[in-house]
């Protein structure tokens, strides 16, 4: 039992300064939390969206060229993130998306797909080829609803959560590429720490803590809701 209290304490120290201040809203940062939660909504959908149609044409592809992709799509995971960060930068300045939404998404989503196609990748693993092989015969949309949504609800959920977290922890990646164009709740953290800003600071850091919290809330509630529903349409 002393130990686990020592584990609980060790993890929550970086949280006991939050409860020392109370954290205040400024007008400065409702653009930057407007931005961080589209963004994240965005690039959570697009991320469960790309991540599971490619594990799923991993799983049945028997192609010669199927090692060769899979390599380089997870090849973004054993490079330094810097290197990655500069590569992009100068893609990026050659077609002119420096400073855009766009050019912040599409890095953003450089950066995270790996980590979603390998939890898709190794949810699908798990379920095994055998089960996922009798939802074929279904047409497209039952097979989504009825078979895959199901089955795979919780790894969506996970890497929905897993985008979010990468997203809000991205400051030189936004910072650089989105030119200090488009504020989010990080950017505008470091800042307020660099200006000694302590209540926007503080406001921020909340910010970064809630946000997962209460994305994943919603995505369990909406997942138990609508997988309910499917069970009742199945009965």
């Amino acid at each position: 039992m002393i130990r686990q209290i020592l584990i609980i304490c060790l993890m929550l120290i970086p949280f006991f300064s939050l409860f020392l201040r109370i954290p205040t809203v400024e007008t400065e940062s409702v653009t930057a939390m407007a931005n961080t939660v589209g963004l994240t909504v965005i690039l959570s959908g697009v991320n469960v969206w790309l991540s599971m149609t490619f594990a799923w044409w991993l799983l049945w592809t028997e192609s010669r060229w199927r090692n060769a992709l899979e390599w380089l799509v997870f090849l973004p995971l054993f490079i330094p993130m810097l290197a990655t960060l500069f590569g992009l930068y100068l893609i990026l300045a050659e077609s002119g998306l420096i400073g855009t939404y766009v050019g912040v998404m599409i890095s953003l989503l450089v950066v995270t797909l790996p980590y979603s196609i390998r939890l898709a990748s190794n949810g699908m693993a798990v379920i095994g080829r055998p089960l996922l092989e009798q939802a074929r015969l279904l047409p497209f949309k039952r097979r989504i609803l009825f078979v895959l949504f199901p089955l795979f609800s919780r790894t969506m959920r996970t890497i929905a959560l897993f985008t979010t977290v990468i997203l809000l922890s991205q400051f030189a990646l936004i910072q650089l590429i989105g030119a200090g164009l488009i504020p989010t709740v990080t950017t505008e953290l470091y800042q307020s720490y660099a200006g000694n800003n302590r209540n926007l600071a503080l406001s921020n850091t909340w910010m970064l803590i809630l946000i997962p919290v209460l994305i994943y809330f919603l995505l369990s509630v909406m997942s138990r809701w609508t997988v309910r529903i499917l069970k009742g349409r199945l009965q």
